[in-house]
């Protein structure tokens, strides 16, 4: 099959078409992009034990049911501190962004390693919502626990029995 100039020009537009689409898809970052780079550097910051890195992302009138953000620093500090080493995996997220707001779910599996219990995975289910706040950037307003072990949890109280 003889390919004509002409039907070589529209395959190389196409394919440059394919390849533009792809480099933009690339360096356009979605809003939903930018909760998932998000969640990502909290994980980040959970593993490295960096509690201001990890609550630069949470907004300053962050509340949920049991916490203030305040009261949420202060608990994460504490379990972090009670478990030498945590490595957060994620293993599904699913993100909803709706305006200037957005939900995420997402599971995870924590690596923890505990003094006096040796290494054992938690896996856990979590609901967050986000505020795109003045700053362009993404923040945690509220977190909620879902699920921790497969038991379903009904929010911090209940979830929190077995961490204290």
């Amino acid at each position: 099959m003889n390919v004509t100039l002409r039907q070589a020009r529209i395959a190389l537009a196409i394919l440059g078409a394919v390849v533009l689409a792809l480099l933009l898809n690339r360096l356009i970052l979605t809003d939903k992009k930018r909760i998932e780079r998000t969640v990502r550097d909290m994980a980040d910051a959970v593993a490295k034990g960096d509690i201001d890195l990890l609550f630069s992302h949470i907004s300053a009138d962050y509340q949920d049911e049991a916490h203030s953000r305040a009261e949420l620093e202060s608990w994460v500090a504490a379990q972090l501190s009670r478990f030498g080493r945590v490595t957060p995996k994620i293993r599904r997220m699913t993100v909803t962004v709706s305006g200037t707001l957005a939900r995420v779910e997402v599971s995870v599996s924590a690596g923890v390693e505990t003094e006096g219990y040796g290494a054992m995975t938690v896996n856990s289910d979590w609901a967050a919502d986000f505020r795109k706040e003045s700053d362009g950037a993404w923040r945690v307003t509220s977190i909620t626990p879902v699920r921790i072990e497969g038991r379903e949890v009904s929010g911090w109280r209940d979830m929190r029995r077995g961490f204290e």
